[in-house]
């Protein structure tokens, strides 16, 4: 059999190979994120006591104080340190504006609380862990796992990590100068 390629020199040949590799790599790309979801985590040690750090967190009065994109929240069925408990939550990045129902899913008093967040857009499971370093310092950490609804954001998703990422980093420096004003003794 006669080589189709023999008039082709290395240049060609390694053109088509990478080609080929860049083909398959976006297949297997859209294969994995058929039925994804991409983990967020950060955590920071803040100084103020565990019982200020949970009432900002724990409380519904406070939540939009200090966690990044929430504009406002609205009990829908018992406060939010009760199990099963829903909030209507409303968002918003820029221009963009949009509504998500929350339910609490598991809580520890004063040291566990797990939602979880639907919308159009996204689901989100998120955990808010305290561990008490000292009197006056907590390590609050922050997991969220989301699973965008459109196929082509799952795709993209490495494109917007870091909006997440930085709405994570601005939720923390918020909750430093909240704990700050409220909890001056530490």
């Amino acid at each position: 059999m006669r080589d189709k390629f023999r008039d082709w020199n290395i240049y060609h040949k390694s053109v088509v190979v990478l080609l080929s590799a860049m083909v398959f790599g976006v297949i297997v790309r859209a294969v994995i994120v058929i039925d994804t979801a991409f983990e967020i985590a950060d955590e920071r040690v803040i100084n103020a006591s565990a019982e200020k750090i949970w009432s900002l967190v724990s409380t519904d009065s406070n939540r939009d104080k200090w966690q990044g994109e929430i504009v406002a929240l609205a009990k829908l069925t018992g406060p939010t340190t009760e199990k099963d408990a829903t909030r209507l939550i409303f968002w918003r990045r820029g221009l963009k504006r949009w509504q998500s129902v929350e339910r609490t899913r598991d809580i520890l008093p004063g040291r566990i609380l797990n939602l979880y967040q639907t919308s159009d857009q996204d689901t989100r499971w998120v955990s808010l862990t305290l561990e008490v370093i000292s009197a006056c310092q907590t390590k609050l950490s922050i997991n969220e796992i989301i699973e965008p609804s459109a196929y082509k954001d799952r795709f993209w998703f490495f494109k917007q990590r870091t909006v997440h990422e930085n709405r994570i980093v601005a939720s923390f420096d918020a909750m430093e100068r909240w704990a700050a004003i409220d909890d001056p003794n530490c």
